[in-house]
């Protein structure tokens, strides 16, 4: 019997503009102890032809992991891939052991939303490139994200469930706040030193948090 064994898979979402390689600092270290999973969020994928609702999305993700054989998963979404993580932790509780839900909304306030527009608007080509995702398919899934409301699904989730933001994340820190009161039980922390890409920008400082929130007993 390896370690990976004993342990529930983690599964990692990325948010808007990243690709599944966007984790790859965090992976990484983790990979010796446990399975990993990095999908493409259903929707971003740079093949697939349609944008997929929220909830649509939630369930497709479900699916494919049942496909992957997990019958159970720890979930941890970044952003956009936060969203998807929450209406799936809603939807299909038995199915989600812990959750971790980093720079996520319940309801995408107008100002945040503006300020994702003018970055979107300003991100290099190249950097769109390297994740292969089209400038105008961020924009159309922004028209999605402006729909958004995870309300109704917060009182549904049953798994122990960290939020986290990053510390100079200051437009996302009321969204966070609103997601840790809203989620029974809920722990909210900030990430020293990083902004909206925790993954990103402070791939070990979260590698040490999800192996302190994970591996509780």
């Amino acid at each position: 019997m390896t370690d990976t064994d004993d342990q529930t898979p983690l599964v990692l979402l990325h948010g808007l503009g990243q690709a599944p390689m966007a984790w790859e600092d965090v992976i990484v270290p983790l990979y010796p102890t446990r399975r990993l999973l990095t999908p493409w969020v259903p929707g971003l994928k740079p093949t697939e032809k349609q944008l997929v609702p929220v909830a649509d999305a939630a369930a497709k993700l479900d699916t494919d992991l049942m496909l992957e054989g997990m019958q159970a998963v720890d979930l941890c979404g970044l952003s956009y891939g936060a969203v998807i993580a929450t209406r799936m932790a809603a939807d299909f509780p038995e199915r989600v052991r812990r959750l971790v839900l980093i720079a996520g909304m319940v309801r995408p306030p107008r100002a945040l939303m503006k300020v994702q527009l003018q970055m979107l608007k300003m991100m290099p080509a190249s950097r769109l490139a390297d994740s292969s995702v089209s400038k105008e398919r961020l924009l159309r899934t922004l028209d999605i994200v402006r729909e958004v409301n995870l309300t109704d699904a917060l009182p549904k989730i049953t798994a122990p469930t960290l939020v986290l933001v990053g510390e100079k994340d200051k437009a996302n820190k009321p969204a966070a706040q609103m997601l840790a009161a809203g989620i029974s039980g809920a722990q909210l922390r900030e990430v020293p030193g990083a902004g909206h890409q925790v993954n990103v920008e402070q791939p070990k400082a979260l590698v040490e948090i999800l192996r302190g929130f994970l591996d509780q007993a």
